[in-house]
């Protein structure tokens, strides 16, 4: 296609899910206006939770989700659109915790963050931890209260660490939920007892990120591949993306799978994700379209 082409392009796009698909999908579809500026575009990050039934109402062209949708949301799609969701796997990243600088812990071992942030007894503990001197004895904030901080229901984030770190349990009654990651970076970032969860591509050097101690001792970076925390982020089509070659999703799927698309993606702190069964590849969604 032509630049000519391009700028007699026309329809529109609308985007709604992830809050941490928020800020790359901001990049994506301002790059694609000015490659396509006929189409209008929009992005509405209100959660994962929003993506599915903003597909099946028509009120969006594409889910972003940082969580695969569940069987519930599949089948209400299909109920719906008489054909089964397209799942893109668009990017991976790493689910990160995080204290104030001034905190002299640098790491936690996957049973106490089950303790800080479960109910009693979550993936099979044994009492709830609440003062920083439990999670270490000569810890110099001693006996103060951890304040708990974590991402509302609505939330992919939450839905992740709720099966990753807590077994499928509950999360505390006492976690304070605030509705954005970059808002729990924030107030992390200004209390010094804080302790939270959130997507390390929204993390700045404003907070600590913590290692993780395994069961068997070994202490393991975000880096590590066998660090327990890492996830893969998904994009899902209204269209069945081979009967709609023509449509502006496949106009958008193309072009993030381009280079710009694809710089953006490791500029916003995100990796591609290694292919899995069931999801297309970001270069399998584009070669459908075509």
């Amino acid at each position: 296609m032509g630049a000519a082409s391009e700028q007699a392009e026309t329809g529109s796009l609308t985007i709604v899910g992830s809050d941490t698909l928020s800020r790359l999908m901001t990049e994506w579809t301002e790059a694609f206006y000015t490659r396509y500026p006929s189409i209008s575009v929009e992005v509405q990050a209100v959660g994962s939770a929003a993506a599915p039934p903003a597909l099946q109402h028509g009120t969006a062209n594409i889910g972003s989700m940082s969580r695969p949708m569940n069987a519930d949301e599949r089948s209400g799609f299909v109920a719906t659109r008489g054909y089964p969701p397209t799942e893109i796997a668009i990017a991976s990243d790493t689910v990160v915790l995080i204290t104030h600088p001034s905190n002299p812990m640098d790491s936690i071992s996957y049973d106490k963050v089950a303790r800080v942030f479960g109910m009693p007894g979550t993936c099979g503990t044994s009492g709830r931890v609440s003062r920083w001197s439990e999670l270490s004895p000569m810890h110099t904030f001693g006996h103060q209260k951890i304040q708990v901080f974590g991402r509302s229901a609505t939330s992919g984030t939450y839905q992740y660490f709720r099966r990753a770190a807590l077994c499928d349990g509950d999360p505390g009654v006492f976690t304070n939920e605030i509705p954005g990651s970059s808002g729990v970076v924030n107030t992390v970032a200004r209390l010094p007892t804080g302790l939270a969860y959130a997507p390390q591509a929204q993390v700045d050097k404003g907070v600590k990120i913590l290692n993780i101690i395994a069961r068997d001792g070994r202490i393991l970076s975000p880096s590590a591949p066998d660090y327990p925390f890492k996830r893969v982020l998904y994009m899902y089509t209204v269209t069945s993306l081979a009967n709609a070659k023509d449509s502006t999703e496949c106009r958008f799927i193309e072009f993030i799978a381009g280079p710009t698309g694809l710089t953006s993606l490791r500029a916003a702190g995100f990796e591609q994700p290694i292919k899995a069964e069931g999801s297309l590849t970001l270069a399998e969604a584009a070669d459908v379209c075509r």
